[in-house]
């Protein structure tokens, strides 16, 4: 039987709304470590793995990436773990689509189509386009060996000629078109479209979408639909001095027009200034993707949960003499909420637990920080079994941030903790995400 508790820290009412960045484009980050590195126990060893792209499924992420060699071969390889944590132990399998450069891939499942989507861009030294957006598809994501051959998406430009700059495909649908989405590392960002129901032929010419300089402007574009809203999002990367990072728009429809959200150096989407507490490992945040909350080809994103898998790497080895040696490695951004840096404002003297369960923990978090800080208000709802409700704790802590203890209680009461703009709800590990308790309520304090 669960018991359920609503904890209210002061009297203030608050409410959950849309997160902050929406209307400020202001973002914070905490970096994991680097969760999957170069192998370096091959024939032909590796020199990055880099371009992730990812979804979750039947309890498994399924991770594709860009494969760079020491021999200078560029392909791609194909991971499946449960846990990130165990990421780098997963074992690695080559998907030698073809015998030149492929890579940059993109996967989704079509709906229409009942398969999965592989988009990678291809040189072909044989065909009229000697690079281009290729596919592959399959339907069984879990089986590397299952993909088709692959078929280029393009075979000549509608707009006549065989040269065009192009790189890093990206394909995002609505309800009656698919777009191919692309930068050329010279300033511009591009669309093609067709309809849905030819996709993945029949592209259009191109249409520009945006256009700055090269530096401000670069690669690695990615467009997703936010959850919930008739809003989309691109971010893309830019080069900075010695370093990379990635901007970010918004729009009401993928045609466009995309207008500023984060997308100045002082003011970026991702960048390591924002990461909290700083990085040890990377100086840059490249080549990445959102996590998506569905695996189709709408691509959503949930915008009170953003979390960048990326890929990076350290100063020294971005000093690399060419491109092709930088050896990246791929690490995960998690979204700091502006509840989640409040919490960790209020510091606590001194936490002593010796046997106390999680329920008293949570009531003496209730009692101290209204002694600390009587004027704010936060809301609290612990929703737990009764097994994680009596938990026993042991821990000491001096000087110790709020959302910290917070954190401690939740991971040895197999809890799980949900920031919201409103405040915080803990249930236990395995459940389902909670809905917003606080989205309909009036008198918004962010």
């Amino acid at each position: 039987m669960k018991t359920l508790a609503m904890l209210v820290f002061a009297a203030a009412a608050l409410h959950a709304a849309d997160p902050a960045w929406l209307t400020t484009g202001e973002f914070h980050w905490k970096s994991s470590p680097p969760l999957i590195t170069p192998a370096e126990n091959a024939a032909d060893p590796d020199v990055a793995l880099k371009d992730p792209t990812m979804v979750f499924h039947e309890g498994r992420w399924h991770l594709f990436a860009t494969h760079r060699r020491a021999s200078g071969k560029v392909d791609m390889q194909y991971l499946s773990f449960a846990d990130w944590n165990d990421a780098d132990k997963a074992t690695r399998h080559t998907l030698d689509f073809h015998d030149q450069y492929h890579c940059a891939p993109q996967v989704f499942f079509f709906t229409p189509h009942q398969k999965w989507y592989l988009i990678y861009q291809l040189a072909d030294e044989r065909r009229p386009l000697k690079m281009g957006p290729y596919f592959s598809t399959t339907t069984d994501i879990a089986d590397p060996k299952s993909w088709s051959k692959p078929q280029p998406m393009i075979e000549s430009l509608p707009e006549g000629g065989t040269k065009t700059r192009w790189i890093d495909f990206w394909v995002i649908c609505n309800t009656e078109k698919a777009h191919l989405l692309y930068t050329s590392d010279d300033g511009h960002f591009w669309r093609r479209e067709t309809a849905k129901q030819n996709f993945p032929l029949g592209w259009s010419k191109p249409e520009l979408l945006l256009k700055d300089t090269r530096e401000a402007l670069f690669e690695a574009s990615c467009t997703y639909k936010l959850k919930g809203r008739d809003q989309y999002l691109t971010i893309i990367e830019a080069l900075g001095q010695g370093h990379r990072y990635y901007k970010a728009w918004l729009a009401d429809k993928i045609e466009g027009p995309w207008k500023p959200l984060a997308t100045t150096r002082e003011k970026p989407f991702a960048a390591i200034e924002q990461i909290t507490p700083p990085s040890d490992w990377t100086i840059s945040i490249s080549h990445g993707e959102l996590i998506r909350s569905s695996n189709d080809e709408t691509l959503e994103v949930d915008p009170n949960d953003l979390r960048f898998v990326f890929q990076g790497v350290d100063a020294e080895g971005y000093k690399a003499k060419k491109y092709g040696s930088i050896p990246w490695k791929i690490g995960i951004l998690n979204s700091i909420t502006a509840m989640e840096r409040r919490l960790d404002k209020i510091i606590i003297p001194k936490v002593q637990f010796q046997g106390a369960t999680v329920d008293e923990a949570v009531e003496y978090l209730r009692v101290k920080t209204r002694d600390l800080q009587p004027e704010t208000g936060v809301n609290l709802i612990l929703n737990a079994d009764e097994r994680s409700s009596k938990s026993r704790l042991d821990f000491d802590l001096v000087d110790v941030p709020f959302g910290t203890v917070l954190r401690q209680i939740a991971e040895l009461g197999s809890l799980r903790i949900t920031f919201f703009r409103g405040g915080v709800v803990l249930n236990p590990l395995g459940e389902k995400e909670p809905d917003d308790p606080w989205r309909n309520s009036p008198n918004t304090q962010p």
